[in-house]
């Protein structure tokens, strides 16, 4: 039977695949009035991108030290493969591989930091069919439609964490954040991930599983509060902790600004969310950086966690 290893995190910001000095095109075009006590967050850069660099040294050694034979990545579709013609409110990726690009989609091209890596299809057959019975009716494909492929939610971890060249298969789980209504609010994402947890249990498939939730904390507008609540909850032993946070404070968050849903990224915590239920077991956080990229807020809640020993 299947075997969860591990359960981790990772903010993917392009700020984790782009040198400091590049950094200033990382900046929304929106303008914004200047928030009060922010002032030459570009000072910060380097450190922030010493404790980034540190941070995911750490996670891939973590992933790596439990010896998973699949990793089952969490991560939002953003524009690429959801839309008008599809937009599920979860989907696994079913394909015999993936195929795709991991480039940063600014400088470089579709054919630039090419993914090929197989897909853990049993289980996610396994899952899939678990998944269903249990009230959840995930979408399933095998082929993708963007130029890039499977979004940057999974295939941009690859790149930070060095596991293009891994011997790992993968189990990409995307989730809707930008295409409103269907959208997993705070308690769905609760039950989902303690349904993932039995999914995974329950198989037949002779496999180590890692999960890697990829995306958040707070962006493109910095709210240092809804993340130290965020980190609570993964601290917590309690599910019932989630409970501190409302769905619209991740999914609406981008209207509290004044902002396009397309700039909303803190919608992305429902992953985390799926994580840290599917773990059953506090969080430790590696690190958290709230990496300020304007003195008008815009920025990233940097989060990089581990539950490797989850409960069970």
């Amino acid at each position: 039977m299947a075997q969860l290893a591990g359960v981790f995190g990772t903010s993917h910001s392009p700020a984790l695949i782009t040198p400091v000095p590049d950094w200033p095109a990382l900046e929304p075009r929106v303008r914004r009035p200047p928030v009060s006590g922010l002032t030459d967050v570009r000072a910060a850069w380097d450190e922030h991108q010493a404790r980034f660099d540190r941070a995911m040294k750490q996670l891939r050694h973590a992933i790596l030290a439990v010896e998973p034979d699949v990793l089952l990545i969490v991560g939002s579709d953003q524009g690429e493969n959801f839309g008008p013609r599809s937009a599920p409110v979860f989907e696994l990726f079913l394909g015999d591989r993936v195929e795709a690009s991991a480039a940063d989609r600014r400088g470089e091209g579709p054919e630039q930091f090419r993914v090929s890596m197989p897909v853990a299809t049993g289980l996610g057959q396994d899952v899939l069919k678990h998944l269903c019975a249990a009230g959840f009716d995930v979408a399933h494909v095998s082929e993708t439609s963007h130029e890039y492929g499977i979004g940057h939610a999974i295939t941009w971890p690859l790149r930070f964490l060095d596991l293009l060249d891994s011997d790992l298969q993968l189990l990409p789980l995307v989730t809707n954040v930008w295409n409103l209504p269907n959208v997993p609010g705070v308690s769905r994402c609760v039950a989902f991930g303690q349904a993932l947890r039995t999914a995974i249990d329950a198989s037949e498939a002779p496999v180590r599983v890692a999960v890697l939730a990829s995306g958040g904390l707070s962006h493109l507008v910095l709210d240092e509060d809804l993340d130290a609540r965020v980190l609570a909850a993964l601290r917590s032993d309690e599910i019932s902790t989630w409970r501190a946070i409302d769905d619209d404070e991740l999914h609406l968050a981008h209207e509290k600004y004044g902002l396009t849903v397309r700039l909303n990224g803190t919608s992305e915590i429902t992953d985390w969310i799926i994580a840290d239920a599917c773990a059953a077991a506090p969080a430790e956080v590696i690190d958290y950086v709230p990496a300020y990229r304007t003195e008008s807020g815009y920025g990233v809640g940097m989060c990089f966690a581990r539950w490797d020993r989850p409960a069970g």
